[in-house]
């Protein structure tokens, strides 16, 4: 195996699209209209974003996403650098900046397409 990246499909291709690149600074490798695929350079991280119902795929990859059930965890070196850049953006988070009682520090927000991100930072080994 050499990498996986998850691929939402969605009738919000550019608005998650734009999402992506401007809350997180991903870059577009391949863009058609019917299929984005975004790089995040720093950390090698891709994601795929595709239109439902397209005839040139299998009919298991027609169904839109339904917006649950899916979570991605950024792990990132500081999570209140990231929420206090985060809030200044258009982007809702749903899940305020919080120090979790296993010394998690993370909050939550939603993409375009409903799938739920969680920015995370790990504790520190003590």
């Amino acid at each position: 195996m050499k990498i996986i990246y998850p691929v939402t499909v969605t009738s919000k291709l550019n608005e998650s699209k734009a999402f992506y690149q401007e809350v997180f600074g991903f870059h577009v490798v391949f863009e058609a209209d019917w299929y984005v695929q975004l790089l995040h350079e720093a950390s090698g991280i891709e994601i795929g974003l595709m239109k439902p119902n397209l005839e040139s795929q299998s009919h298991q990859l027609h169904e839109e996403f339904p917006g649950k059930g899916i979570i991605y965890s950024f792990e990132v070196e500081d999570a209140a650098q990231e929420y206090e850049k985060i809030k200044k953006t258009s982007t809702h988070i749903f899940y305020p900046l919080i120090t979790e009682e296993w010394g998690q520090i993370h909050f939550m927000l939603k993409d375009p397409a409903g799938v739920t991100i969680d920015v995370v930072q790990q504790a520190k080994e003590q």
